[in-house]
């Protein structure tokens, strides 16, 4: 017969006869353990096509690069690059919601449910401004997202979520609306008041328009009259 290895000889001498009964319930422990864990599938989401990302603005390149610097700006948006020779704009956003973007789904013994954005969720905005004519420029906005997902007893992993296209669209709306309401400020419209005193210029320094003022009294008011 053969014979056992002098540790496991001591290990089964020193082990209580009633903890073996406790290894099946360990198992299904185990296995139960495993089951509420649950799994994380990456998000599904089809990323918005090309035509809702972008737009052709009736304005210059240069009204229209400070037009898109200004919406960003009043949707509260912070500006980290700005680089007009190469036509981009990168601007960080608030923290997001499942209306914006897909950050996948979680699957656990409690039912199949969205993971849902944290806190400390980013979001950034890159515009593409490049002239399109000497009279129009177009505008392309993507949106990239990221969070962390915390799954069930599983440490918090970052993931890249998908747009929805719901940012997007509502920018480039907002960008076309501003459009229509900047102008090129038009100098030739003045007032008649204004045209006048511009057509006249400064007035001469010449001894002709010079008025000579006498100090003190008239010398004619000094002596009596006869």
């Amino acid at each position: 017969m053969r014979s056992r290895p002098l540790f496991q000889v001591t290990v089964l001498l020193s082990w209580p006869a009633g903890m073996t009964k406790l290894w099946p319930k360990l198992a299904v422990l185990a296995v139960l353990l495993a089951l509420c864990a649950g799994c994380f599938y990456p998000p599904t989401t089809v990323p918005p096509a090309d035509e809702q990302e972008r737009t052709l603005v009736p304005l210059p390149f240069d009204l229209t690069w400070d037009l898109v610097n200004k919406v960003a700006r009043r949707d509260g948006l912070r500006i980290d690059v700005a680089d007009p020779n190469h036509f981009s704009l990168e601007a960080s956003g608030p923290r997001f919601t499942l209306q914006q973007a897909d950050c996948g789904t979680i699957k656990s013994i409690a039912g199949e449910y969205a993971a849902l954005p944290e806190a400390n969720s980013t979001s950034v905005y890159n515009f593409l401004i490049k002239p399109h004519g000497r009279e129009h420029t177009m505008v392309e906005v993507a949106v990239s997202y990221n969070s962390p997902v915390k799954v069930p007893l599983r440490p918090a992993t970052d993931v890249d979520c998908i747009s929805r296209g719901t940012d997007e669209s509502r920018m480039l709306k907002e960008i076309l609306a501003e459009a229509t309401v900047t102008h090129r400020p038009d100098y030739s419209r003045r007032t008649p008041s204004t045209a006048s005193t511009l057509s006249e210029g400064p007035p001469s320094e010449g001894p002709s328009t010079v008025l000579k003022h006498r100090v003190g009294p008239d010398p004619s008011n000094l002596w009596p009259s006869h």
